[in-house]
């Protein structure tokens, strides 16, 4: 509550109120009393926020007050100084180490500089060089270094843009790690690091349940990957460019369980099965045909290569030397074309056994 009446209470929550809006999230001091609460650290916000919002006030790159704040009572700087300096110390004495709590204290200038212009920036290095004095210089390099990174977001915002969004994530995180070295940076937006991880780790977890449930349904395993794709990757730049449905689809397919079905089944039925499944995934009809025609070479290939793979073996155990050579040369030529014949040649001199590697039903 406020007291509109004045005096000593209405100046200890003005300066309350101040601490708390101009630092946005770290709270230096919320009390109407003399008790602080403290707070952790927020992480920076994420490039597309900061992007919006630096685009809004491109030329001064100064976020407005709320209306309650840009009507209240001003109170003198120097003393605003010595309050601020004080509630800095006493709430990151233990942490202002950290360069997320040091970041962070740009949007404290920022503030100061609109309620106090001309004298906002003075006022910050004051309050940062009489609560840390040991400190304050690399408290400040840390707040310069996040000015560079935000003015170059500005420069850059409509080249950005341009940009396939994972070109874009990675021309951002260049420029993170170049202002801020590969630690710091990942430290500061370590909430977009966790949150990748986390996508990871919930489309493995899902995949995992899959891969030994084998009382579930292909359609069932299609929606459900379906499901657990576009919930974590839906609106991201891996989304985006590869496509949620396409990675879905090489997923779907290359489940243990999947594959162990469809190998059980005649040719007539998994090509039936495979094409239902692409049609769930998403695949057009001229598509599916497309691809129901590679499924066809595809298994023609294979079923050569498993007889070649087969007499090759017998080969290898009545040959050696030069004859072994030119049995291997013969015997390629007869289950495949020249060109192939001395493909399979270069790959099996340096012991890249092509039809050993797993066949996926779907995929190759």
């Amino acid at each position: 509550m406020i007291d509109n009446r004045g005096g000593p209470m209405k100046t200890k929550i003005i300066i309350s109120g101040v601490s708390f809006l101009l630092v946005s999230g770290i709270a230096l001091y919320m009390a109407t009393g003399d008790d602080g609460l403290e707070q952790q650290p927020q992480l920076v916000e994420s490039t597309e926020a900061r992007l919006e919002k630096l685009q809004q006030a491109p030329s001064s790159n100064v976020p407005k007050l709320p209306k309650p704040l840009q009507k209240r009572e001003k109170y003198a700087a120097d003393d605003l100084v010595l309050e601020l300096s004080k509630r800095m110390r006493e709430q990151f004495a233990d942490n202002i180490m950290d360069i997320v709590v040091q970041v962070r204290l740009k949007e404290m200038r920022v503030g100061l500089e609109v309620e106090y212009p001309g004298q906002g920036e003075a006022m910050f290095e004051r309050i940062v060089r009489l609560a840390f004095p040991q400190l304050a210089d690399q408290i400040l390099a840390a707040v310069g270094k996040m000015d560079e990174y935000d003015e170059w977001l500005v420069e850059n915002y409509l080249d950005l843009n341009e940009l396939n969004p994972v070109a874009k994530d990675n021309r951002i995180w260049s420029k993170r790690i170049d202002i801020f070295g590969e630690e710091s940076a990942k430290r500061i937006w370590n909430e977009e690091v966790a949150q990748e991880q986390q996508r990871e780790r919930n489309v493995k977890t899902v995949m995992n349940e899959l891969n030994v449930a084998r009382d579930i349904s292909m359609e069932d395993r299609i929606y459900t990957m379906q499901t657990v794709m576009q919930e974590n990757y839906g609106d991201t730049p891996e989304g985006m460019l590869m496509g949620t449905a396409n990675v879905t689809t090489q997923l779907v397919f290359r489940l243990g369980t999947v594959q162990e079905e469809l190998s059980a089944m005649d040719t007539e039925q998994r090509q039936q099965t495979i094409n239902q499944m692409r049609l769930q995934l998403g695949f057009p009809e001229d598509r599916i045909e497309q691809l129901a025609q590679e499924d066809l070479a595809n298994e023609e290939r294979w079923q050569k290569g498993y007889a070649y793979m087969e007499e090759r073996t017998q080969l290898m155990a009545s040959y050696q030397g030069d004859d072994l050579e030119t049995e291997l040369d013969l015997l390629r030529l007869k289950h495949f074309d020249d060109r192939t014949a001395y493909s399979l040649k270069q790959e099996e001199a340096i012991n890249m056994m092509r039809f050993e590697r797993e066949r996926v039903y779907g995929l190759n």
